[in-house]
């Protein structure tokens, strides 16, 4: 992995099953807080061409958002939207490292922004709407 990127298990099984999605934080110089994951894209990910499945790709998409928006010390938050323009397809064996941003928090709702890449070059862009439950 890139440096700076570490590895801890997450209570969902979903993410686990899906495989080890590495994690760090990154805060600009502007005070913006960027959320990265990444992952290696594996033989059981990708399709009969040997690029990352869509699937995945959707998976990662959603991990970069809702990662952005999430407190582990506040309420649980869904996924009630989530909009992703594929302009590329990672490789088997490549690096998917997936950039989140946090772009408004209201009393009930999270709004996100993600883009992937490999080797700098972009291959989705996703932006999401998500509802905190109980609110």
């Amino acid at each position: 992995m890139p440096e700076g990127y570490v590895y801890e298990p997450t209570p969902a099984p979903f993410i686990e099953h899906v495989g080890k999605i590495y994690m760090k934080d990154v805060t600009q110089p502007d005070g913006v807080v960027e959320k990265w994951s990444a992952i290696r894209i594996e033989p059981h990910q990708v399709n009969a061409w040997n690029f990352a499945h869509g699937g995945l790709l959707a998976t990662m998409a959603e991990v970069g958002t809702a990662t952005a928006g999430w407190d582990p010390d506040g309420p649980p938050c869904v996924a009630v939207d989530l909009s992703i323009q594929f302009i590329g397809a990672p490789k088997l064996g490549e690096i998917l490292e997936v950039c989140g941003t946090l772009t408004k928090r209201t009393r009930s709702m999270i709004f996100t922004a993600a883009r992937g890449e490999v080797d700098g070059n972009p291959v989705l862009f996703a932006t999401s709407i998500q509802k905190i439950v109980g609110v």
